[in-house]
């Protein structure tokens, strides 16, 4: 016998049968009842009044364990949303299972558990959801390799006119060359953008102010929109594009499946077919197509596409190196020695390299490929002692070889010919002496002799350094040499030797 339908009749029987001390199991194996009933009729829940009262407020008696739950606290806690699992867990998991307890508060609170329904509205070219499909879609390659192509799928809000897409990983790459793609396929930029909290969109999630993706927001910038990511664990937020999703992976997978791919762009083929199928047909609710919808209440209403296309950037973070450098794929490009240490933020483009400080950009480079290991320096940005010491350099070195004296040019020229790296050193000595001798003694002076010093060189066939010093020593002497330096005695002083002897042959002369 139920519960439910225990009599006044019943429950005077079964005090009845207490009284004269029968087991509760007893009991029930005689009047054909619960061991529940006679057990909350033994412990006082079940009443006389009790009964008469819940006979004329529902006309039937609700299950044994309700009896002993305290309802007052449990519709309090679930005010509160806390969840029915662990209200259970405290009020009721040792009286009965959590499948009772559930089917119990669901009927008993119905207004307090029923969830509103909010309507969301759109405009048009205002918003558009995008997500990732989650069943991928298998292709093999002509070596027998099974790949798995990710699909991407953005829905304006009020065409809801769909776009899938499919790459080969959901990489940060792909992510924004999705969206590139979904523009163009639209001929224009909603206003607002609704993305999930995944790594290429969010770098760190928060409920009013989320940390979004640097290349994210760059690419944002770049079509005039704006990313509004959706809250954590919380579909409806994008729940057109959910919706979407399930009737592409439906349509494409019924219609393809006994289709083996043997390429992505296979792929992408059978894909956009499958969402200009699903546009063209007539939606339930607007009573015309998508793409009608689409082309006579929202295509104008969408922003332009920028003249210049996106050019894809990437950002990271980097630390200075002590050589004033930082890694970028592999390759190390400068910075201004005084930020050594420092970490920086550093943007790389198809064509250049930007690198950032507390949001100041402190260095530019043009971007170079293909060469691995190579620094690409701008001289400004080393300090002194480096600068020095990398301005030695063929093309340098020719040139202040040039201003010095042109036959020093052309020696230089010829040592170049022969053996640029293995002559650097020599010539960096010849050119610095020669600036030497002209700081010391001027230009007019220190031509000729730097002249005669280079010809001597070449009419010996000895190039060193210490030659050079030496023939312009010799030509030192030479201009010395040259000049009248003849000494004349003064007659008159009997202490210098040979002066008496003038003296004398001036006296006979006279004489």
């Amino acid at each position: 016998m139920d519960f439910e339908r225990l009599s006044m009749a019943r429950l005077e029987e079964i005090q009845r049968l207490i009284n004269q001390g029968y087991s509760n199991r007893k009991i029930a194996k005689i009047l054909k009842c619960r061991t529940e009933a006679v057990s909350a009729v033994r412990n006082g829940h079940l009443t006389q009044e009790v009964v008469k009262g819940l006979q004329q407020s529902s006309g039937r008696l609700p299950p044994v364990w309700t009896l002993q739950v305290n309802w007052k606290e449990v519709e309090k806690e679930i005010s509160q949303g806390f969840e029915n699992v662990r209200i259970w867990e405290d009020y009721a998991s040792q009286l009965t299972s959590h499948s009772n307890f559930y089917k119990y508060t669901q009927k008993r609170f119905s207004l307090l558990l029923q969830k509103t329904v909010t309507l969301r509205e759109f405009n048009a070219g205002e918003y558009a959801e995008v997500d990732y499909a989650g069943d991928r879609i298998e292709w093999i390659d002509r070596n027998g390799e099974i790949h798995q192509a990710h699909v991407f799928i953005g829905i304006l809000c009020f065409s809801q006119l769909i776009f899938a897409w499919a790459a080969t990983n959901e990489k940060k790459v792909n992510w924004l060359l999705a969206h590139q793609k979904m523009f163009e396929f639209y001929g224009g930029v909603p206003k607002v953008i609704v993305c999930d909290q995944l790594k290429n969109g969010v770098v760190k999630s928060h409920l009013y102010d989320p940390d979004l993706n640097p290349d994210y927001v760059e690419l944002a910038k770049h079509y005039g929109t704006a990313v509004v990511p959706a809250r954590v664990r919380r579909p409806k937020d994008k729940s057109l594009v959910e919706g979407a999703v399930k009737l592409v992976q439906r349509l494409f997978g019924w219609t393809y499946r006994r289709h083996t791919f043997t390429s992505l762009e296979e792929i992408n083929l059978c894909l956009s077919k499958t969402v200009a199928r699903i546009n063209a047909k007539i939606h339930t609710r607007f009573r015309i197509s998508r793409i009608q919808r689409f082309k006579d209440l929202e295509k104008q209403k969408l922003q332009k596409l920028p003249m210049d296309p996106y050019d894809q950037s990437n950002w990271k973070i980097a630390v200075v190196h002590p050589d004033c450098t930082v890694s970028v794929e592999r390759n190390f490009y400068s910075v201004p020695h005084i930020h050594r240490g420092k970490e920086v933020r550093v943007k790389t483009s198809a064509s250049q390299v930007e690198i950032f400080l507390n949001l100041e950009r402190i260095a530019l480079h043009v971007k170079t490929k293909g060469l691995l290991g190579r620094r690409i320096l701008d001289h400004s940005h080393l300090p002194e002692n480096s600068r020095a010491f990398r301005e030695v350099t063929p093309q340098n070195l020719l040139s202040q070889a040039k201003f010095v004296h042109p036959q020093l040019h052309e020696l230089i020229e010829k040592l170049f010919e022969k053996d640029t790296l293995g002559n650097l050193r020599r010539v960096q000595g010849l050119v610095r002496k020669a600036h030497s001798v002209i700081q010391q003694y001027g230009r007019s002076q220190a031509e000729p002799w730097i002249a005669g010093a280079v010809g001597n060189l070449d009419r010996f066939g000895r190039i060193t350094v210490q030659a050079f010093n030496e023939a312009l020593t010799q030509e030192q002497k030479k201009s010395h040499h040259s000049e009248d330096r003849t000494i004349v005695r003064l007659p008159g002083n009997p202490m210098v030797r040979g002066a008496g002897e003038i003296i004398g042959s001036q006296t006979s002369q006279l004489n």
